[in-house]
């Protein structure tokens, strides 16, 4: 039955199933180190490089890219995802099912769909960002209204649900799952909708029950309970894991960016720091236990949360090969931080102003202009940077050394005026209006090739759009990325020259994809959505084109 967010399930087209592989489960130690024929998570590996060693399509080659096939995905919400192939098989999420495609052809082996709850809010309930995870032959997915499910990965059948979010507060999933150290973590949304407070969550792959959660905002008799004050202003604190995170399996620690705190204006509501509000958390993957964190912003009032995900890996700093988290801000930074002490490295500004959080004392401390604080209702301040990333993940490349990362030099004129006296847990926190300031900078949107040990922008593609597009590096010397201006491009990835481009029918904002099947390599993008978030561009340019979701497949003739 459906009722109460039941799910049902629609198995389709049964001859394409008897084509499938015959096994589809894999071990932990496909997903610690996958195969480079396959991209089973997010990022490819656990670290989230969306890195391919795939070379079949190199910077020779690539401007003899033809489409293989494409396929209508039956929807038309804001398209914030990536696909993921394993074994011939692709699977795309969206916030009310999961789709299975042959990955060589497009022909729909099954769709798994439900009926959201009737309270699930319009935020999780038209967008999907992050990526399903497979592993051991399940599929698992985040859902709109808070449950999360675990489906036979060769039918779609559902084999567990578990309900998460506090649905009734508006909690659900804008974004999926990662796997950690056997598990499979999930950060739910709700605190800009509802007030709910945010929390990192794992379950158990085989049954969905929890094994632990980490409290974004601390309860009482927690680490940083006593950096709210009052206390009571950590019962609706805010603070949602609502972006996807990253593993580092040589650490066995989880990292994730945590949300703004609520209300946005603290006069009068909240003092003290506010943890872990605009901060990163990185966790033991075993207990959930905290091991180190960073918080950005302290007593945030601007809505400058920081989610964007992690990227982890081995960089050349100084001479010496460390181990490092690479965490981009909203602020406009770059900041490398060691994995195992949580001590911050080195950290880079990225972009050309900057108001409110002005960079770092020498102790590694962020410099906060307080007189950019709301005194007065009806004010208005001057965020800059407000957005430099956002939900879309880089890519990292050890061949290059180089961290692909889309962005946006973005600054905002922000009223943000207090609740409604009358404001109940459940009801829309939010009373903020934004003024975009798209023309402030020659360039909007970018994909920047960063060296994380310097901070020196080696190339660099902009444009009049937000870049909301998660780009993947190969090791033939390519990068591939969507963009809002509907053109899907290949660079070189060293020197930053356009090699291949192709107009799509749709804007995008999804994140690309290179896998193989049967010896031939594949590239994938998304495109199409409805347009809805952030469809902000400079002055004289068209607004982005909108379409049904569709996937495209590229390779070599």
């Amino acid at each position: 039955m459906e009722t109460q967010g039941r799910s049902y399930l629609r198995v389709i087209a049964v001859l394409t199933m008897l084509a499938m592989p015959a096994a589809l489960a894999q071990t932990e130690q496909e997903l610690l180190n996958p195969p480079p024929t396959e991209w089973p998570t997010y990022g490819r590996n656990l670290e989230m490089q969306r890195y391919s060693p795939l070379s079949q399509i190199n910077t020779f080659n690539v401007p003899r890219l033809r489409l293989t096939w494409s396929r209508s995905l039956g929807f038309r919400t804001d398209a914030q995802f990536s696909p993921v192939v394993y074994r011939g098989i692709m699977y795309v999420p969206a916030p009310d099912r999961v789709i299975a495609l042959n990955a060589t052809n497009g022909d729909l082996a099954w769709e798994y769909k439900v009926k959201l709850h009737e309270k699930t809010a319009s935020l999780a309930a038209s967008r999907n960002r992050g990526a399903v995870v497979v592993f051991d032959g399940k599929v698992y997915h985040t859902l709109g209204d808070g449950r999360v499910v675990a489906l036979e990965a060769r039918t779609g059948k559902e084999i567990w649900s578990s309900q998460i979010g506090r649905i009734e507060l508006g909690e659900g999933f804008t974004s999926g799952p990662i796997f950690a150290g056997g598990k499979i973590i999930v950060g739910p949304s709700g605190a800009d909708i509802g007030g709910v407070n945010g929390r990192v969550v794992a379950l158990d792959p085989q049954d969905g029950k929890t094994i632990w959660t980490f409290n974004a905002i601390p309860q009482p008799g927690e680490p940083g309970f006593e950096s709210w004050d009052p206390p009571s202003a950590a019962q609706w604190g805010g603070g949602s894991a609502w972006n996807v995170g990253a593993y580092d399996p040589v650490t066995r620690t989880v990292i994730y960016g945590i949300g703004q705190p609520i209300p946005w204006v603290a006069k009068d509501f909240r003092r003290g720091d506010n943890l872990y509000t605009a901060s990163w958390v990185a966790l033991e993957a075993d207990t959930g236990k905290l091991k180190w964190h960073y918080q950005v912003i302290p007593n945030d009032e601007w809505d400058l949360d920081q989610i964007a995900t992690p990227t982890i890996g081995d960089v050349r700093i100084d001479g010496q090969t460390r181990r490092v988290a690479l965490l981009p801000t909203t602020t406009g930074f770059l900041l490398l931080f060691d994995i195992r002490t949580g001590q911050m490295i080195k950290w880079h500004q990225m972009v050309p102003e900057l108001t409110i959080h002005k960079g770092f004392t020498p102790e590694g401390k962020p410099i906060i202009d307080d007189s950019f604080r709301y005194q007065q209702v009806g004010e208005k301040k001057l965020v800059c940077a407000f957005r430099w990333v956002d939900w879309e993940p880089a890519a990292f490349s050890p061949q290059t050394g180089l961290y692909y990362r889309p962005n946006t030099y973005d600054c905002a004129n922000l009223r943000n005026d207090p609740p409604a006296a009358d404001w109940r847990p459940g009801q829309n926190p939010i009373n903020a209006e934004f003024e975009y300031l798209t023309d402030r900078f020659s360039r909007y949107g970018a994909l920047s090739a960063i060296d994380p040990a310097t901070g020196k922008v080696v190339w660099e593609f902009g444009y009049g759009y937000r870049n909301f597009n998660g780009p993947v590096v190969t090791a033939g010397g390519v990068v591939f990325s969507g963009f809002m201006d509907r053109v899907f491009r290949a660079f070189d990835a060293r020197t930053g020259t356009i090699l291949w481009q192709q107009v799509m029918p749709a804007y995008m904002q999804t994140d690309a994809i290179t896998y193989m099947v049967e010896g031939k390599q594949y590239v994938a993008v998304i495109a199409g959505g409805a347009g809805t978030f952030f469809p902000h561009r400079q002055t004289g340019l068209p607004p982005v084109v909108e379409g049904e979701v569709t996937a495209f497949v590229f390779a070599l003739p």
